[in-house]
């Protein structure tokens, strides 16, 4: 390939895959020359359908854009930093489509790089702005009561309002906020679990409670329910993480604590059968307590 004129060299390398790039760069040193020099990277990469956003949890000012390359290769490649003057911030995302916050409400479409703005003024639910500052994202940890929910080609986000043991919803459809009829009460008290996203599952929104008890709203027909929760009481070191299995499209909470690690599904009468339970490995009280144990563990199932 050395003696083959530039610009067709281009046109064979702009036809891979990054990973099939990533390993054309270990091939001579003209090529991987050639595959680094800023330009060619530029140029490959905006051709690009699809990348990964990093994104810490409390915002950046700072979008990490990586495309994907070859396991054995560094992910440096290709790598953007776009500074904006508003941090980003990502809802939520379902079929393909994101929920962003970068100083304004976005639906964005990363394939397509197509994006929607939606105005947040007009929802009771979601504060005001000032300056380059959500208030509302001030807890990025509370950012969990916002549901995104893609359907037919069409897409509402659902935004749900805790008040001791009643829950109201407000959905916006793409042109405008309104507040739902329905509402919902629980029998007892329990906060939305924090920094656990809502579930999207055949249509419905489920948002996990401390108590392991689930709200579920369906943004079409409005209509909501209480999932009650397979434990009889709140343990205090116990956490809990609520996820969807594919393979049998249900719902699947896995709950965890200093001696064991159970997986519950949840069965067609609303009740939970306990799939398997492992004892649990030794871990620092720090890890514990930052739950970062739970997520994964939770790869061993999967």
């Amino acid at each position: 390939m050395n003696s083959l004129p530039l610009h067709l060299l281009d046109q064979i390398l702009f036809r891979l895959e990054p990973k099939s790039l990533a390993m054309m760069k270990s091939t001579n040193r003209t090529i991987n020359s050639h595959i680094s020099d800023p330009l060619f990277e530029s140029e490959y990469f905006s051709r690009l359908e699809s990348s990964l956003y990093n994104l810490s949890p409390g915002g950046a000012r700072y979008v990490m854009c990586q495309p994907l390359v070859s396991s054995c290769k560094s992910m440096s490649m290709g790598e953007k930093a776009i500074q904006g003057n508003f941090r980003c911030y990502m809802l939520g995302s379902c079929s393909g489509l994101l929920l962003l916050y970068i100083g304004g409400l976005f639906v964005a479409n990363p394939l397509t790089k197509r994006f929607r703005y939606l105005d947040p003024s007009g929802s009771k639910f979601i504060p005001t702005l000032s300056g380059d500052r959500w208030i509302y994202l001030a807890h990025p940890e509370r950012a969990m009561c916002v549901g995104f929910a893609v359907d037919r080609k069409r897409f509402k986000i659902v935004c749900i309002l805790e008040m001791e043991t009643r829950y109201e919803f407000e959905i916006n459809d793409g042109d405008s906020w309104r507040l739902s009829k329905t509402t919902i009460n629980a029998d007892s008290k329990s906060d939305l679990t924090k920094w656990m996203k809502p579930v999207y599952l055949e249509g419905t929104l489920h948002w996990l409670r401390n108590d392991g008890s689930i709200i579920a709203f369906n943004p079409e027909t409005e209509q909501a329910r209480l999932i009650p929760s397979g434990f009889h009481q709140e343990v205090p070191d116990m956490k809990l993480l609520l996820a969807a299995d594919d393979k049998i499209n249900r719902l699947t909470l896995i709950s965890g604590t200093k001696e064991t690690i159970s997986v519950y599904t949840l069965l067609g009468n609303l009740k939970w059968g306990l799939a398997r339970r492992i004892k649990n490995v030794t871990l620092k009280e720090n890890e514990l307590n930052a739950g970062t144990w739970l997520c994964t563990m939770a790869s061993v199932f999967w």
